[in-house]
């Protein structure tokens, strides 16, 4: 059970760290007319946003685990995993 946690949190981790790194780099895309990927790198923030702001609510992170665990759309791209492990 502790291994899991601790596999997970490392997870969320890199994660986290990925998508602070492809956030930084918006401006560029802008500047270099990208905005495909400028586009979906903001999506990616709004859905961080909307999880985290479930979070904090009471009962919030049983439900966003849940939504985030039935509706694969609600991941940012840096949490989606080529292969999930069920």
């Amino acid at each position: 059970m502790i291994h899991k946690f601790k596999k997970f949190s490392k997870n969320i981790g890199r994660g986290l760290k990925q998508e602070y790194k492809e956030t930084k780099e918006i401006p560029k895309h802008i500047k270099n007319r990208e905005y495909k990927k400028a586009g979906e790198q903001i999506g990616d923030i709004g859905k961080m946003t909307f999880l985290s702001a479930l979070w904090i609510l009471p009962g919030g992170g049983i439900v966003s685990t849940t939504l985030v665990k039935f509706f694969k759309k609600l991941r940012p791209s840096s949490f989606v995993q080529e292969k999930e492990e069920d």
